[in-house]
């Protein structure tokens, strides 16, 4: 007798939801924390998920062994898309070897590292404004900043040479693809990826550096906690993740700024306030639309449904970063938010390792722009990325 697999519920939708410009909350996030906080999607692939959007269970999804990563990586499970997963890496991993793949590369991630950094980050930015001052007007502050910044510190700190910037950064958005690559095209990426970094590895292996990579490289040669497959893999979640996340982030920022002039304004006036801002665009900012997939590894109540053992579900931080019940006017960007318990760096063992790096670089440069640039403003609309994981402004023209 043939088997059948039964139809998805009615209720299943479409995901990824209609592309907005903007990062301010997404309407879709919104109603279905309202109204269906936990409901079935229907993913690029075609499988179906479950999609999760309150802040009490997206930490739960985020921090209960029983949601593996894993299981949403390797075999024959639900895909976002049917492209490369890299098993191999952390990202793809669940505890315990998650944490002695994290335990490699947690020294140079601490905030007492992230702290020793900022100098040079800082002297990094001001050489950056610097040219950013020397060009025509309107300038783009994307290219000119946003992209540079985090390119050379993540390149530095793994030893890649900053002169490859252009090619990473294709590869990172076809890294961060949902709708506007082909799965060949995501495919042919990290073929591409993979060659470059497994090149790197070989002429480091002969001429090693102080460098994050050749560190890697001896714990694969030396100790053999790492396989070589880990290894390519970790350094190319490294590379995306140290740079890509933390390019949107700013531009993002950036943006958020200079569209309601008061905001730049304020910081100007008071530059010690940015830290604590930083942390309330983090939280305002709905830069991801959708999150990793984990499975269920055994039956479970979730947000009033019933997950099933195999079920996928998506949790998405962004949209628990606007949870009303959690976030005083979440809708409101707020620099003198209190309370500020925000997920703009994830939760649980998965938790960003290099979030205070990223917090170092987003911080010296606003505080450079308001230095140097006090009378910065948007010159035109900004043109937004679309198709991605994340929404950010792709280039933002601006004056002083």
């Amino acid at each position: 007798m043939t088997h059948v697999d039964p139809e998805p519920p009615a209720r299943t939708v479409d995901f990824p939801f209609p592309h907005h410009d903007g990062l301010g909350p997404l309407p879709e996030f919104a109603h279905l924390r309202r109204e269906a906080p936990c409901v079935r999607i229907r993913l690029p692939s075609g499988d179906p998920a479950w999609l999760v959007t309150r802040y009490a269970d997206v930490r739960t999804v985020l921090a209960d062994p029983r949601f593996s990563r894993s299981r949403a990586t390797q075999g024959t499970g639900p895909r976002i898309a049917r492209v490369p997963t890299l098993p191999d890496s952390i990202l793809a991993a669940d505890p315990p070897e998650h944490s002695r793949l994290r335990k490699l590369v947690a020294p140079a991630f601490t905030v007492r590292r992230a702290e020793a950094m900022r100098r040079d980050v800082a002297l990094l930015v001001d050489e950056l404004l610097s040219t950013l001052a020397a060009h025509d007007r309107p300038a783009d502050l994307v290219a000119l900043l946003a992209r540079p910044l985090p390119l050379a510190v993540i390149c530095d700190l793994l030893g890649i040479p900053r002169q490859d910037g252009d090619r990473l950064d294709t590869w990172c958005d076809r890294l961060r693809n949902l709708t506007a690559s082909s799965d060949t095209e995501v495919t042919a990426a990290v073929g591409e990826m993979t060659g470059y970094l497994s090149a790197l590895v070989a002429a480091k292996r002969r001429h090693p550096g102080n460098d994050l990579l050749s560190t890697l490289i001896s714990a694969r040669d030396e100790d053999d906690r790492l396989s070589q497959d880990e290894l390519i893999s970790f350094s190319l979640v490294l590379l995306a993740g140290g740079y890509g996340t933390t390019a949107d982030r700013l531009a993002g920022m950036a943006h958020l700024l200079l569209d309601e002039p008061q905001r730049y304004e304020r910081l100007r006036r008071e530059p010690d306030t940015i830290p604590k801002a930083v942390e309330e665009l983090l939280r305002y900012a709905q830069t991801n639309v959708q999150a990793n997939l984990r499975v269920a590894t055994e039956e479970m109540e979730l947000g009033g449904n019933t997950i099933a053992e195999g079920d996928a579900v998506m949790a998405v931080n962004s949209s628990a970063n606007h949870d009303e019940t959690v976030f005083e006017n979440p809708s409101l960007l707020d620099f003198d938010r209190d309370r500020n318990p925000h997920m703009g760096f994830g939760h649980g063992v998965h938790h960003c390792v290099g979030a205070q790096i990223a917090r170092v670089q987003l911080q010296e440069a606003l505080a450079g722009l308001v230095r140097r640039f006090p009378d910065l403003r948007a010159a035109a609309p900004p043109e937004w990325k679309t198709g991605l994981k994340t929404r950010a402004p792709r280039s933002l023209l601006v004056t002083w």
